[in-house]
């Protein structure tokens, strides 16, 4: 990655804080993957709701325009199709507009292909999916001025490298825009998270801290703070490890680094389930957390309070059976395969048939990941 690679990571990661920051963010993912314009789109699952677009400068300044406004209420849901195409494809693979199966004759004479042409010099566009959840739909289209049929391959490989970053970085911004929404300031609502929330500068020391954190941390089983405010664990390779990570991510949200997330588990001496912890950029120029700062978010998760989310809400979202929801609440409970059965009163082969139906269901592959998936869709907000 060069350096507008890494500057790009720092807007990137900033918008998680400062939605309005994303213009700014797509005009230099655009310089990076030398591109004309970026549209990027969010759909939430829910009924009723309206599509969120944030787009570059090319993109913004023409929709600000009267052909722009003709654009958006006439022509623009003729691109419904190229989205609905793109929510069959895996995640973070660029495809070309040639590859929907449209010829470059059929797509270069329709209409909003051609109006957009026009009046912003975008020819050929790369799709690609953001995310891999069925409840939230994130896209990015490319668009580029070549006048050739294929995209440079270049452009294609650059762009792979910064789409996890904005994965992420859409993720972190949902659970703030939640928070900032619901109770107006960050740093009070952080309390009512149900998981633990570490706000930590690059060099690992801890600034911010929930109530559920606090309760973790207090406890000192498997992870808490030393004198210094840093986190430690029972293990000082463990310990050495988050440092490490924590610096990473921390340079990945100063433009400095290409770590978008790290998760480590971590062992609890009580025999408990073992905690989880999500460490992702944070960036806040705008100093919306009192003081502008660049550094790491880091989530605790216990699964033993897993139990107390609102589970319902996510086995309905996901389409599982009552059976499978059970089996759900004991997976996230820390119950193994033998638990399972016994408390369903059915063989071992049978629960664990239900298990790979629900990590099936859910798209995951672990236990671990189903917890981080339950927090990432429905965040644990009281």
């Amino acid at each position: 990655m060069d350096a507008r690679g890494y500057q790009a990571l720092e807007l990137i990661y900033d918008t998680a804080v400062n939605p309005g920051s994303w213009r700014r963010a797509l005009d230099a993912t655009a310089r990076a993957i030398e591109a004309r314009a970026i549209a990027l789109v969010i759909r939430g699952k829910k009924a009723g709701a309206t599509d969120l677009t944030m787009m570059s400068s090319v993109y913004l300044d023409f929709s600000r325009t009267p052909a722009g406004w003709y654009y958006g209420a006439c022509l623009s849901r003729m691109q419904n199709q190229d989205w609905d195409f793109l929510k069959a494809q895996r995640p973070h693979q660029p495809i070309a507009d040639l590859e929907t199966g449209l010829s470059a004759k059929n797509l270069d004479a329709r209409k909003d292909y051609a109006f957009l042409r026009k009046r912003t010099g975008v020819a050929r566009r790369l799709g690609v999916r953001l995310n891999a959840d069925t409840i939230w739909f994130d896209a990015m289209s490319i668009g580029f001025d070549q006048q050739e049929l294929e995209i440079p391959l270049a452009a294609s490989e650059r762009s792979r490298a910064l789409l996890p970053h904005l994965t992420k970085a859409l993720e972190i911004g949902r659970i703030f825009t939640l928070l900032k929404a619901r109770y107006k300031a960050a740093l009070s609502a952080l309390d009512q998270v149900q998981a633990g929330i570490v706000i930590a500068l690059p060099d690992g020391q801890v600034i911010v801290k929930n109530a559920e954190a606090e309760r973790i941390l207090e406890q000192n089983d498997g992870v808490a703070l030393a004198r210094d405010g840093r986190i430690v664990t029972v293990d000082p390779d463990v310990t050495s490890k988050i440092r490490t990570h924590i610096l990473d991510v921390g340079c990945t949200a100063q433009g400095q680094a290409n770590r978008h997330e790290s998760l480590v588990s971590l062992v609890r001496p009580s025999g408990l389930t073992p905690l989880l912890l999500d460490i992702s950029p944070l960036s806040d120029s705008k100093a919306e957390l009192e003081q502008g700062l660049d550094g790491v978010l880091v989530t605790i998760i216990d699964p033993e309070q897993i139990p107390y989310l609102r589970l319902d809400r996510f086995t309905e979202l996901y389409g599982l059976t009552q059976a499978e929801t059970d089996v759900c609440r004991w997976i996230a409970d820390g119950a193994n395969i033998a638990e399972i059965a016994e408390r369903r009163n059915t063989t071992p082969t049978t629960a664990k048939n239900q298990v790979s139906a629900v990590l099936s269901k859910a798209g995951v592959g672990s236990r671990t990941e189903l917890i981080r998936l339950i927090l990432r869709v429905l965040p644990p907000v009281a």
